[in-house]
Parts: structure tokens; C-alpha cells; sequence
């Protein structure tokens, strides 16, 4: 269920890294000048520091000493290559052994900063129909995104943490893997570390502790919290006073103008006929996919 994570080493010394032989750092320097950048594209002061990539994981080694690294454990497990398997508690061990073995680096060690908690699963119907269909999480609206590395997904952004839902096996088809079936990816990334420390998670190895299962009810919760239209709902069974609100319902404008004109609690009232609507006249596909969830958590 791990896939990116954001983290610095204490108590490991630069040099360690920077005489191992599998990771070859480079500076950031101005070619005409000569000197250390210290700006991003932005125009963002950066601190100056050496940079090296292995299996998909970028190791940097600032001027002040402090060590991060950041990239996809998932992916390291994949040579760096993907992330659109299973990634279980067995593989994440071989993960933590390998660092250790090749870096000396500890999962005690480890100080989390930013962390993905996800999981892919074959969905009940085809996951771009999914996509479209999710309107909002909680009171946001979904976003689609489009990145070189993660491909087209929709996602939503809360102060402390992000909700992603990607079409994997699109993404990686186009890269040119060999994929047969439909893999749709629910993803928490957490940005801020206010609900990892609620868990008494601080590091890597507080969060294995912790149990990648007990996510569980995490993820289950914030697939819950979608707010998602069923577009298997047999309208034609329906009242015509009622079939023009569903198709009201369809549309991610008529939520976002109830809440835009603050009209709170209309927004939680037409949610709950939309609930009611779905369970009575509709596949369920939300509760389907929460189904599948589940088991594939377990």
C-alpha cells in the first residue's frame, strides 16, 4: 500500500553515500558562472545540494548534511520501472532490507515528511467511467491532472492531505506494458504529518509497526466521502420530476453551486436523495468498488 514517500536520514553520515558505488551524485551548477544553484524555475531560494537516483528513489545530500530521499518504494521494488502491481507487506520488507543492505539505512532512521498510502484493484466497471463519475470529495470538487510520470488521474487537495484516482493500466499501456485488465488506483497522500502523528507515526518503522493494514479504514472512509454519481442508475424507472434532479445530480456545477451560494445544508439533503436514489434504482457501483477494496486490503 506504500508508494511515495518523502523522507530524512538521521544519524547517517554523507559520506557513506557518497562513496557508495551505486549512486553517482552530481551537483546543480551554472555552466557560464560556475556556481551552485540556488533557485528553483520558480525563483524559490533552494538549498544547494549533490543528487543521485536509484530504482526510481532521488538521494540528496545538502550543504548542511541534512540526507533526503524521495520517490516511490513501489517502484524501487519494480527496478523503478512501475507501480501498477501488488505491493504487499512482504515486498515492502524486501524493500526495507535491500536500503539497509545497499545504504546502511535503518527504517528508524527514516523521518517521514510525505507519504502515499493507496491500492490498485481491478474495478467493477471500466475505471475511466469511474473517473468521470467522481464529482467532488467532501465539499471539493475532483480536478484531472495530467503528469509525464503518473499520467492523466483526478485528484483533490485538503490542507493536510491530497485524494488521486488513477486509470494505471492506461498509463502504462501507453508506456507500452502488457496489461490485460482494468487497474484503477485510490490513493491518500499525505502532505502533512498532523494525521500520521495522531497514529504515533513519525518514522519508517513506526509505520510498519503501525501495520499497513490499518489503513484500512482510511481509505474505505475517503472512498466514502466521494461524492459520486452512479451512471448505471435506470433512470426510465424513475418519476420525470425525478429524472430531471438526477440529471442535475450528474452534473458537478449544480453541487459546487450549492455550496458556492452556501446553501450547506440543501448540498447535504440532495446528497442524501442521491444516496437514496443510487441504492434503490442503481448497480452500486461505489459500494461495489468498496467491496473489492476491502478484500483486496485484507
Amino acid at each position: 500500500m506504500i508508494d511515495f514517500i518523502k523522507i530524512i536520514i538521521k544519524e547517517l553520515r554523507p559520506a557513506i553515500l557518497e562513496a557508495n558505488p551505486l549512486l553517482d551524485f552530481y551537483d546543480t551548477i551554472n555552466l557560464t558562472t560556475g556556481e551552485m544553484k540556488t533557485t528553483n524555475r520558480n525563483g524559490n531560494k533552494v538549498t544547494p545540494s549533490k543528487n543521485a537516483s536509484y530504482n526510481g528513489l532521488e538521494f540528496k545530500i545538502y550543504d548542511t548534511g541534512t540526507i533526503a530521499i524521495a520517490g516511490s518504494l513501489h517502484k524501487y521494488w519494480n527496478n523503478g520501472a512501475h507501480n501498477y502491481n501488488d505491493f504487499n507487506n512482504e515486498a515492502v520488507s524486501f524493500v526495507l532490507s535491500d536500503l539497509k543492505t545497499k545504504f546502511d539505512i535503518e527504517p528508524e532512521q527514516c523521518i517521514l515528511k510525505c507519504l502515499e498510502i493507496g491500492i490498485n484493484i481491478t474495478p467493477p466497471i471500466p475505471t475511466n467511467e469511474i473517473l468521470d463519475n467522481c464529482l467532488l470529495h467532501k465539499t471539493k470538487p475532483f480536478e484531472y491532472q495530467k503528469n509525464s510520470d503518473e499520467g492523466k488521474y483526478k485528484q483533490v487537495e485538503h490542507n493536510e492531505y491530497i485524494i488521486k484516482i488513477y486509470n494505471k493500466a492506461l498509463h502504462y499501456k501507453s508506456k507500452g506494458f502488457d496489461i490485460k485488465t482494468e487497474i484503477m488506483r485510490f490513493e491518500i497522500k499525505y502532505t502533512t504529518l498532523t494525521r500520521l502523528k495522531q497514529k504515533g507515526i513519525f518514522t519508517l518503522q513506526d509505520l510498519i509497526d503501525y501495520g499497513l493494514h490499518n489503513f484500512k479504514d482510511d481509505v474505505l472512509n475517503e472512498w466514502q466521502n466521494v461524492l459520486y454519481y452512479d451512471n448505471t442508475t435506470q433512470i426510465e424507472s424513475l418519476s420525470k420530476t425525478i429524472q430531471k434532479r438526477v440529471i442535475e445530480y450528474s452534473n458537478p456545477n449544480y453541487w459546487t453551486g450549492l455550496l458556492n451560494n452556501k446553501q450547506t445544508e440543501n448540498y447535504k439533503h440532495h446528497r442524501k436523495q442521491l444516496n437514496i436514489i443510487t441504492q434503490k434504482h442503481s448497480n452500486k457501483v461505489q459500494e461495489m468498488t468498496a467491496e473489492i477494496m476491502r478484500k483486496k486490503i485484507d
